[in-house]
């Protein structure tokens, strides 16, 4: 989800018809996800911070989901070939490395948080 929209619109990849709307569904569940980890970091600072946790739990979450959708539907339009990715620096950089370190990224702090949860729980 973290890519330049020039180099978006510049290579486009995938049916024409269905990549524009399913973009727009990405953009708007990341910007949702968005909302719901800013709401749960400002909930750390009320006198329940239990609330806030969970809430950046969703919110990493979700914002994993996107960016596992974003991977799978950026290599099925280029048919899984992932050998194409030599020929296309954009394609391995944005189209596959943004998406993989956006997803790892949210696993290890969704870990983190998780963990916390578990020790304040007990």
């Amino acid at each position: 989800m973290v890519k330049l929209a020039s180099a978006r619109e510049s290579r486009l990849y995938g049916p024409r018809l269905s990549r524009n709307r399913a973009e727009y569904m990405n953009a708007g569940l990341y910007l949702f996800a968005t909302v719901i980890l800013l709401t749960g970091f400002l909930a750390q600072f009320s006198m329940e911070p239990r609330s806030g946790l969970v809430l950046l739990l969703i919110g990493y979450f979700l914002i994993a989901a996107v960016n596992v959708h974003d991977l799978v539907a950026h290599l099925a339009g280029i048919d899984y070939r992932l050998p194409l990715m030599e020929f296309d620096v954009q394609l391995g950089l944005v189209e596959f490395a943004v998406p993989v370190v956006q997803i790892l990224g949210s696993l290890l702090s969704f870990l983190g948080i998780l963990f916390l949860l578990i020790l304040v729980l007990r």
